[in-house]
């Protein structure tokens, strides 16, 4: 009995340490790549010159990205190139680079909210 209670205690444990890297898978809604940015989460797409950084929140829940601003700092063909975002039609921050971004590019994004506060998700 007792051995029942500990490989159960063992379980619950794993399971509780495993939930928060399952909390969302590594491929977000429009295609793209996810990155946390406490509160929020950032979904970065890419195409050709153009970036969209999708906002959700801690709920997964997608936001319009109205109020919000931010700039993308990406390695681009071995030049650190940096990129104002503004909201889009999209619903996202969107920004154009001054050459073609590929879809595995490493930087950051620096985001602010409509409350002012700043935060960031970095693409590894």
């Amino acid at each position: 009995m007792r051995h029942t209670g500990i490989v159960v205690r063992v379980a619950l444990l794993a399971a509780l340490i495993a939930s928060p890297a399952a909390a969302h898978s590594s491929k977000g809604p429009h295609g793209g790549r996810l990155a946390e940015a406490k509160p929020y989460h950032a979904e970065l797409v890419t195409k050709d010159d153009t970036i969209e950084i999708f906002i959700s929140d801690a709920d997964e829940k997608p936001m319009n990205a109205a109020g919000f601003k931010g700039v993308a700092i990406f390695q681009v063909g071995g030049k650190v190139e940096r990129i104002e975002l503004r909201p889009g039609e999209s619903g996202a921050l969107a920004g154009k680079a001054g050459s073609p971004i590929p879809e595995t590019v490493k930087g950051a994004v620096q985001l602010t909210g409509p409350n002012g506060k700043t935060t960031n998700a970095r693409f590894d």
